[in-house]
């Protein structure tokens, strides 16, 4: 009789542990795996336990990839052959992960806040200092308590370019009942957060006080949250986003924290990000840089000031102190020196335009599936066959499609008619250098991509 219980215990001790492995594998493929549990995935997204182990993890010691020696963009064009051909996984490129946030489970994984690099804790010390280590149960959006009161996160992030139809986007999204209403560009996590102000981009300490504080970021959500007090069912529909065109781009004072160093930022807003918001929605419009580089001059400029002559000269003034700047920094560092090469306080910025430099920043730490990336060409002339894409990619209920023709009928926001008919079309030499200039970042995109159309071909 001993016997024979020991070996029913024994039975029922396997079909547990059976039980468990099944259990956990399938969370593991799913992606869901334990939060102690430090993958190399995950140290390929920054959460190395040691600084060292993180610089590793990016260093020319893994195969093929080499950035120190990275000084034009044909090797930044190698670099990413390379990584495709090896199968390496640093920027997720190739790897398909399903996004954890559904409309069905609102399941989250616990922040990874303890193991954190120095340099990218002291990047995002405010934020991450006032985080939980998971958010709220049967939220759509990431939502905690913040000195006591709800707050939630933007469920996603438009997140640019400038000057690609941004705002038009945002506008259409925001028709949709499930998405509240916000002021598009809070412009919080490149600039404000930082003490940056909009205009001249210089430190504000007022202005970081005022609003650059996380509860001051996190009260957009406030009146969502007044939804959820009247209706809380609407907590699982409910979101809000953050269309801030500069929150890609812009790492204005990376420098602060590295001083010159040869590869540019070793950090960027990407991985701040990431790391307060793991399953965040991300979404980016991008144009034709050529073109997207006249309208942001026109649009920026004062009107007494712009002509095709003068922006030929800034083009050309640009270039060649891009030029002279690839003679001691890695292409990657060049683009992040916008402040140092542009031409402020005018505005020509053509290095917004080297957009796969960006790109594989944000690869590097999201899953190729947590990104959307769209052209405005195609959005100019297929809004409703795109806008429904939008709004599945953001788990938002679906629209008969004349309802998503309504959507699309609405009037072109922010559009830059009044400069182009003033003045004309950029001078053909102007074209054909910037065309020339932009020709090899284009490559790399369209690589990074997949798709032959983000060459921009004529």
């Amino acid at each position: 009789m001993h016997i024979k219980r020991q070996l029913a215990a024994g039975i029922v001790l396997l079909n547990i542990a059976l039980f468990s492995y099944v259990y956990y594998n399938a969370q593991e493929q799913k992606g869901y795996a334990p939060v102690n549990a430090q993958t190399s995935n995950e140290k390929d997204r920054g959460y190395a336990k040691t600084e060292n182990e993180y610089s590793q993890t990016f260093s020319s010691k893994r195969p093929g990839i080499q950035p120190s020696k990275m000084k034009n963009t044909d090797d930044l064009h190698n670099l990413t052959a390379n990584t495709r051909k090896e199968g390496i996984e640093i920027h997720n490129i190739d790897v398909q992960q399903k996004t954890r946030v559904g409309p069905a489970e609102f399941w989250r994984p616990e922040l990874n806040l303890s193991s954190l690099p120095p340099g990218l804790y002291k990047r995002g010390k405010p934020v991450f200092d006032s985080l939980p280590k998971t958010y709220l149960p049967g939220y759509k959006s990431a939502c905690w308590k913040l000195k006591g009161e709800l707050k939630c996160w933007p469920y996603f992030y438009l997140l640019g370019m400038p000057k690609c139809g941004t705002t038009d986007l945002w506008s259409k999204i925001t028709m949709h009942p499930d998405v509240k209403y916000t002021v598009k560009e809070p412009h919080w996590w490149a600039r404000v957060r930082l003490g940056l102000t909009l205009a001249g981009l210089r430190p504000s300490k007022k202005a970081f006080l005022v609003t650059g504080n996380l509860a001051g970021y996190a009260s957009r959500s406030n009146e969502m949250v007044q939804q959820f007090k009247l209706h809380p069912s609407m907590k699982s529909r409910l979101i809000i986003g953050d269309g801030s065109a500069s929150t890609f781009w812009d790492n204005s004072l990376w420098d602060t924290w590295d001083g010159k160093r040869y590869e540019g930022p070793e950090y960027v807003t990407a991985d701040v990000i990431n790391v307060a918001q793991p399953d965040a929605k991300l979404i980016v419009i991008l144009r034709n840089p050529v073109d997207r580089v006249y309208s942001d001059y026109l649009y920026f400029n004062p009107i007494h000031i712009v002509s095709v002559d003068h922006f030929h000269t800034m083009v050309v003034e640009v270039i060649d102190r891009f030029n002279t700047c690839l003679q001691t920094m890695s292409f990657r560092g060049c683009t992040y020196s916008i402040k140092q090469i542009d031409n402020q306080p005018l505005h020509t910025r053509l290095l917004v335009g080297l957009y796969a430099v960006y790109v594989r920043d944000w690869f590097r730490v999201y899953p190729r599936d947590q990104l959307k990336i769209m052209r405005l060409e195609d959005w100019h002339i297929n809004c409703t066959g795109l806008l429904p894409e939008v709004f599945d990619f953001l788990n938002l209920e679906k629209k008969s499609g004349k309802t998503i023709a309504q959507f699309c009928e609405k009037k072109l926001q922010n559009g830059n008619k009044v400069g182009l008919h003033a003045i004309g079309d950029m001078l053909p030499k102007t074209r054909k250098l910037l065309e020339d200039f932009y020709e090899s970042p284009n490559k790399e995109l369209s690589l990074l991509l997949g798709d032959d159309k983000y060459l921009w071909r004529t």
